[in-house]
């Protein structure tokens, strides 16, 4: 503990250790304040469970220590390996020792003195909002403006990737304005800048108008052409080059942003009439993007992600500027038009916490001309306008018909419990609703994915049916359309009252549906999970001795893997959290592309795999068992309620962790059936549990019930005190 760079952070000369250990616990932790200069709050809490319930610092100690990302520029670990044991209490006892900072392929070396010196500076000027160090970037073509904002977790991708522009080959000016963020976030950027001085700090209060952040970075870019990014999203090289390669003379560039929950942001803005402009195409799912030309031309700018020419963005922001980012779009359109690459989607994976602009701006035009030309997408998306109407975010925005691409068509929305973005990109639920939508579309059907976040958007009365696969969260019907429900886990939260509601229920398990049925009278079909075969085949990928794991720890240490490790059976383990149950050097990787899953299932001598307590309890089998034996892969799991009859016996059980260890010994060659016996049964699984087989069922009970939602009695649940969950 340094309470010297502690008190630097509170503005402060001095202050005793114990006021420091306070406040470090009850605050300061949770706005990325550090008690080392070497180990950043923010990037460590990543590596580590629960880092918003407890200190990052507390959570470093109770695990290996020397395996732990502590600090973005130093390599803690590999510095660890030379020292043979854990680098942060070696060289913190060696201050005179050099450590390597490296930043997108510099580095500079440094000892843990000069390092803390420079902490303790920078940590300073943190609450003042003033930059340290701001360097003057060199003429180039492109120049960047990647603002970092509070409480970003992923600060640290951002801030490097940013400098890996200003150190790559075409030496990009970047400017990383710091908009009132959090203290690790300020002093690393900081630490950032002596590797590569290239890049540009600017800070701000978190109230700064994100005009002025603008307009300040852009008069120090000296960039031909510069490409402002909205904080709240990531984007990969590539999609920050295609939007400065599409900007010209007469034209600024914007990505079809999607909003927090999936939805889209708006591809671009349009005067509707409304006191805001109205973004084209918002709520909409980002499924119907896809119906559009790669480039469209529209009437606004529409969000804080742009790439234009120098000279433009100054002649917007000199003089009498604007001071709100819809005063920005309608002045930037008396100078440039606005396109849209519709292809490149990045989603806010944060909510905004600072720019604040809660005060509307003034009316915008009548918009007559700014409706026709929102038309046109809406129009190429497959709607028709019924009429224009004002909405309770200030805006004038369309009511819409879906027209049917041919007679049969529908329109189905899947509803997960899985967040939008990078977070849930890696949820079973996702692929899930990924593989029973490509099944829905060769049935003929337009289909759309909603995120936990989108379930209730404000363009759910377009759709025909709405299907809730229910994990762990609840997601109620909605008001229009057919309303299917599908229970594929955590029945032990299900009530009779939230399944009242769903026109038909389906649940992924014989015996919890017949149990249902018996004690609530609601007909709850058996519907088994199941394969998403365009991706679960076998490929002949030669098998291994490995025994895998894939999934995540879910904060237990879950039987099939820990007893096997305990007793000295090697498992690769893919998944995250699993630091406070297992050894790391057990951690295969923290995560497993999806697209990867089928070839390391077949290459796997035995998968391993287990339920929620509630799953196996009440007879819910995993989408795992499906996906292995799609693949011809062997499968040991838990004992669930019918597994060995769906897969006849090629899914073997065991019945406790001293049984799991026993079969884990054994050959597998010998206890799993033969390899025709495997391949005949893979193909069966195939055939009759993949995701076109449901929704052949799912298809025919939409249209046993597809009437118009006035004259559907939906049912109210009784009160008679059933209604807890069973």
């Amino acid at each position: 503990m340094d309470s010297e760079f502690y008190a630097a952070q509170l503005g402060l000369r001095r202050l005793p250790r114990s006021l420091v250990i306070a406040h470090y616990v009850v605050s300061g932790f949770r706005r990325g304040m550090s008690l080392n200069p070497l180990f950043d709050d923010i990037v460590a809490g990543g590596e580590l469970p629960e880092v918003m319930r407890v200190p990052a610092l507390y959570a470093y100690l109770l695990s290996e220590r020397e395996t732990v990302r502590i600090h973005p520029w130093w390599d803690a670990e590999e510095h660890g390996r030379t020292v043979g044991g854990p680098a942060l209490e070696h060289v913190w006892a060696h201050r005179d020792e050099l450590i390597r900072l490296r930043v997108a392929g510099r580095e500079a070396s440094l000892t843990v003195s000069e390092v803390r010196r420079l902490a303790i500076a920078s940590a300073r000027s943190w609450r003042r909002h003033r930059v340290a160090r701001a360097a003057t970037p060199s003429p180039t073509a492109t120049g960047l403006v990647r603002p970092v904002q509070a409480r970003d977790r992923r600060y640290a991708r951002k801030v490097e990737q940013a400098a890996a522009r200003a150190a790559g080959p075409r030496r990009e000016s970047v400017v990383v304005p710091l908009v009132g963020v959090d203290s690790a976030q300020w002093v690393s950027a900081h630490l950032l800048t002596r590797v590569v001085p290239e890049v540009v700090l600017h800070g701000h209060p978190r109230r700064a108008p994100w005009t002025r952040v603008l307009g300040e970075a852009a008069t120090v870019l000296p960039a031909t052409t510069i490409v402002a990014l909205d904080p709240r999203a990531e984007f990969t090289d590539a999609e920050v080059d295609a939007l400065l390669e599409a900007v010209d003379e007469d034209h600024a560039v914007m990505p079809a942003h999607r909003s927090q929950d999936g939805t889209v942001h708006g591809i671009g803005g349009a005067e509707t009439g409304g006191r805001s402009p109205w973004g084209i195409l918002s709520h909409h799912p980002v499924d119907d993007l896809d119906a559009l030309e790669a480039v469209v031309t529209v009437p606004l700018l529409h969000g804080r992600s742009v790439a234009l020419r120098r000279r433009a963005l100054l002649d917007v922001l000199e003089g009498d500027a604007p001071d709100t980012t819809a005063a920005f779009a309608r002045s930037l359109r008396t100078r440039v038009g606005m396109r849209v690459l519709t292809s490149l989607r990045p989603v806010f994976d944060e909510p905004l916490h600072v720019f604040d602009e809660k005060t509307p701006g003034p009316r915008g035009g009548g918009g007559q001309q700014d409706r026709d030309a929102a038309s046109v997408f809406l129009d190429a998306a497959g709607y028709d306008v019924l009429t224009w109407r004002p909405a309770a975010d200030g805006t004038v925005e369309p009511r819409l018909q879906w027209r049917r691409p041919h007679p049969g068509a529908e329109r189905w929305a899947i509803k997960i419990c899985a967040p939008a973005g990078r977070q849930g990109a890696v949820w079973g639920d996702m692929h899930f609703a990924r593989g029973l939508a490509s099944a829905l579309r060769r049935r003929g059907h337009t289909v759309v994915i909603d995120a936990f976040d989108a379930r209730g958007r404000r363009t759910a009365y377009l759709d025909d049916v709405n299907v809730v696969v229910r994990g762990p969260y609840r997601i109620d019907p909605l008001p229009t359309g057919v309303n299917l429900q599908w229970i594929i886990s955590h029945p032990d939260e299900i009530t009779r009252a939230e399944m009242a509601g769903f026109d038909r229920v389906f649940a992924a398990s014989e015996r919890w549906s017949r149990l249902v049925r018996q004690r609530w009278g609601i007909p709850v079909t058996p519907l088994l999970e199941a394969t998403d075969t365009d991706l679960f085949h076998p490929s002949g990928v030669q098998r291994t001795d490995e025994i895998v794991f894939v999934g995540t720890a879910r904060g237990i240490a879950r039987p099939s893997v820990v007893a096997p490790l305990r007793a000295g059976i090697p498992v690769r383990v893919y998944g995250p959290d699993w630091r406070p149950f297992i050894s790391q050097s057990a951690i295969a990787a923290r995560t497993l592309s999806h697209a990867d899953l089928p070839r390391r299932y077949e290459s796997a001598a035995i998968v391993l795999n287990d339920q929620w307590p509630a799953m196996r309890q009440h007879g819910f089998i995993a989408m795992r068992p499906f996906d292995v034996m799609a693949v011809g892969g062997r499968v040991i799991s838990e004992d669930v309620d019918g597994i060995e009859e769906v897969f006849g016996g090629a899914v073997l059980t065991y019945r406790d962790e001293e049984h799991l260890v026993e079969m884990l010994r054994a050959d597998p060659d010998e206890i799993f059936p033969d390899a025709t016996t495997m391949a005949r049964i893979s193909e069966r699984v195939r055939r009759e549990h993949s995701f076109d087989a449901r929704a052949t069922v799912l298809e025919e009970a939409a249209a046993a019930h597809r009437r118009p939602v006035a004259t559907r009695d939906r049912g109210r649940p009784s009160q008679d005190g059933r209604d807890a969950a069973l």
